[in-house]
């Protein structure tokens, strides 16, 4: 049994910021960071899915990331435009 989309946030809602994804698709605007803090808070949880996000961080099945920041942003009445 896996869990729904999104349930790591529950688990890990004091890290609003991060985000926990699987490996095998191409996620842009993200970048890799360290796992181990949250692989620790979730040995620590008694969930029944903390086990099952901690093994696929662990054997590489999933990753934890941040959302890039645009550095260039412009906006105009109502509409954005990024900078490459």
């Amino acid at each position: 049994m896996t869990p729904s989309k999104g349930y790591y946030r529950q688990l890990l809602n004091e890290f609003p910021e991060v985000r926990i994804a699987f490996t095998h698709t191409p996620i842009y605007g993200c970048r890799k960071i360290d796992a181990e803090p949250f692989i620790k808070v979730l040995d620590q949880s008694a969930d029944i899915f903390a086990k099952f996000y901690a093994d696929g961080l662990r054997n590489g099945s999933l990753v934890t990331i941040v959302e890039s920041s645009v550095e260039k942003v412009y906006a105009n009445n109502g509409e954005l435009y990024f900078t490459t």
